[in-house]
């Protein structure tokens, strides 16, 4: 399990110079029920840009669930500061329940996401692999750890020329329930450049 850690972790920081994949995790791999919306309001600190980014999410039943990311981007690109927009959407299905029985709460899902700013536009379509454990407190507050694995296509079009590339990317995070409507969340990105997000969830 050690050596399998390691090698995806050495794969991530070798894997070229490309723009990282700004949108994140930001939920763990539980899906919201059929029905339900809830949302939530980040900020993002990555290598050379900072981010504020919002997110909606919606059950459509089934163990699925949809996710739309949109935010803006102070980028450092080349020594000048440029302005970003990056939006992207998710979709997740959940495939291991631990009220199943099952050992752990497990997804899969798509994603899609495009960056569009003044030297370049990034568009990416990707596939990821969620894990979490919700952990009950003493105090009925739940504690959940969750990691995500996400391999993409990325397409990058800037002023010095264009690529196409295959991306991989990992992110791991903890969400914090502070009340039954409200959820803080701390996620670590190791990505083409390192970065750290958080923020809440919300009720809606």
């Amino acid at each position: 399990m050690k050596t399998t850690a390691l090698a995806i972790i050495l794969v991530v920081f070798l894997s070229g110079s490309a723009y990282p994949q700004f949108a994140a995790q930001l939920s763990t791999a539980r899906t919201v029920s059929s029905g339900v919306s809830k949302g939530g309001v980040y900020a993002g600190i990555y290598d050379h840009a900072f981010g504020i980014l919002g997110q909606y999410r919606y059950g459509v039943g089934g163990y699925t669930d949809i996710g739309i990311k949109a935010g803006l981007l102070d980028i450092d690109s080349r020594g000048d500061d440029i302005t970003g927009f990056d939006a992207s959407f998710d979709l997740k299905y959940q495939v291991m329940e631990l009220r199943m029985r099952d050992p752990l709460e497990l997804s899969i899902g798509g994603t899609f996401e495009f960056l569009v700013a003044d030297e370049l536009n990034i568009l990416s379509l990707g596939f990821a692999t969620i894990g979490s454990y919700p952990i009950n407190l003493n105090s009925g507050r739940v504690l959940e750890p969750y990691g995500r694995l996400h391999l993409r296509v990325q397409r990058e079009d800037t002023d010095f020329g264009d690529d196409t590339s295959l991306e991989i990317g990992f992110n791991m995070g903890t969400a914090f329930e502070l009340s039954r409507q409200i959820t803080a969340l701390g996620e670590i990105q190791f990505d083409d450049e390192f970065a750290f997000l958080f923020g809440v969830d919300f009720g809606l």
